[in-house]
């Protein structure tokens, strides 16, 4: 048995039209791959499967969290995940200029593991900067004592302002032409 023959669809056998699959993804889904980029994850995913007989639709729905490590505060949070995502399914010969979303199989081929796109999607999923939400009054959701000692840092020293080189350039900005 393969690390990833549950989520192996054998779509010769399915009739033409609507089929529903579910999954649960956890940490021993992204364990299964080299260098995840989710170390934990607690993730539905249902797949609605739409079978012609010259193509197939696959339709995600991702609904579940995500464990992430905040960039601003470094303490870790769940991020909510509810995202949608759609596969095209074509039969015929694969080409190397295929699109990302639309994926060629072979004629002699009789299932499709979607293991991979469930792996991408779901990574694609965290944005490239992530910070805990913030509050329903807009303060930060990072942790309070951190956020103070951020804006400590923030605020600009007077020996900062005074710089004497400055001044030559903010002569020139006030002066008319």
């Amino acid at each position: 048995m393969g690390r990833f023959d549950e989520y192996t669809i054998p779509f010769v056998g399915l009739a033409t039209g609507h089929h529903q699959f579910e999954y649960e993804i956890d940490d021993s889904f992204f364990a299964k791959f080299e260098n995840p980029v989710v170390h934990e994850a607690d993730i539905h995913v249902d797949m609605d499967l739409h079978k012609t007989s010259e193509s197939m639709t696959l339709l995600f729905r991702f609904k579940g969290e995500i464990g992430v490590t905040c960039d601003r505060c470094l303490e870790p949070f769940r991020m909510p995940v509810n995202n949608m995502q759609a596969i095209l399914v074509k039969f015929g010969t694969p080409s190397p200029g295929d699109e990302d979303d639309v994926v060629v199989i072979a004629h002699g081929e009789h299932e499709i593991n979607i293991a991979q796109h469930l792996y991408d999607f779901i990574s694609l999923m965290i944005p490239y900067r992530v910070v805990h939400p913030d509050h329903a009054d807009g303060t930060p959701g990072c942790d309070p004592s951190f956020m103070e000692r951020l804006s400590e840092n923030d605020t600009p020293s007077e020996e900062a302002s005074e710089d004497p080189r400055w001044d030559s350039l903010k002569k020139l900005k006030f002066k008319d032409n």
